[in-house]
């Protein structure tokens, strides 16, 4: 069961979200809004949102940055494996 900051019970607002930091105020369970504010600020921010990297890897281990140059080289080396 997924909770809000303060504890109380919530369905998803997005059941195909990805993003495991639910600490973070954008995440679509603690607020209403879905993943606007989410894409909101990565596009304010040249970056690319953790669930695009996740639809090739769920390992981010090795991710530094979110740029869109860092989801090329993370999307070309991911092609590389298979």
């Amino acid at each position: 069961m997924i909770t809000n900051k303060k504890g109380s019970p919530m369905k998803p607002a997005n059941d195909f979200c990805t993003c495991e930091d639910f600490s973070c105020k954008l995440h679509p369970v603690n607020h209403t809004r879905g993943c606007d504010p989410c894409i909101e600020k990565n596009l304010k921010a040249g970056e690319i949102p953790s669930c695009f990297f996740r639809s090739l890897n769920p390992d981010l281990s090795e991710v530094k940055d979110f740029t869109t140059e860092d989801f090329v080289a993370f999307y070309l080396k991911q092609q590389n494996k298979t």
